[in-house]
């Protein structure tokens, strides 16, 4: 199957632009996949939903350039099997995704529970730096049994 991809301008109004589109296309690819339309409440589109957003959110706050209007998000979907795969695409400065600590929830800080929240609900979660651009690819299992 064809790879959808979505480049989203990096400013805070238009982040929620990858959750909704991760919504309505990880729709799409349960019905392809399981041949019928998901519950109102299907935990992998609020799982696709959530990890999309939490990443766009990330890419956005963290632009490196002086303009943000001058950084971009792309957001790329792609169908394997059973499984949508979600590559978040941006230019910014590097980082050690595996260091990155998960919240004290005793603290309860304003922020810093995307990645932590990422890595919970997806299936499986990758990062790297690859040609001066952080990718991070998300997968999340279609289970025909929602």
């Amino acid at each position: 199957m064809e790879q959808l991809e979505l480049k989203i301008p990096a400013t805070l109004e238009q982040g929620s632009l990858g959750a909704i589109a991760a919504a309505n296309i990880a729709a799409a690819y349960y019905r392809i996949v399981t041949g019928e339309a998901p519950e109102k409440d299907c935990s992998f589109i609020e799982a696709v939903e959530l990890a999309v957003g939490e990443a766009c959110i990330n890419s956005i706050r963290h632009c490196s350039a002086d303009i943000p209007e001058e950084c971009s998000v792309s957001v790329c979907f792609q169908l394997e099997d059973d499984k949508l795969v979600v590559m978040i695409q941006d230019t910014n400065a590097p980082f050690d995704f595996d260091k990155v600590e998960p919240p004290n929830f005793d603290e309860v800080p304003e922020s810093g529970y995307g990645i932590y929240l990422i890595k919970q609900i997806m299936d499986e979660v990758h990062y790297a730096y690859k040609d001066g651009q952080n990718v991070l690819t998300m997968k999340k299992i279609i289970s025909t049994g929602e």
